[in-house]
């Protein structure tokens, strides 16, 4: 097993996509968890 294996690293490009689809699925839910305390 080497390093160099390209199906063993993820892309950048993917990796910073998930990062941010995690990130906008917590302020989405954040913010609907706020608009319904608050009303």
């Amino acid at each position: 097993m080497t390093d160099r294996n390209p199906n063993t690293q993820m892309p950048k490009w993917l990796l910073y996509g998930l990062i941010g689809k995690g990130i906008l699925v917590v302020l989405v839910t954040a913010g609907v968890v706020a608009y319904v305390a608050l009303h």
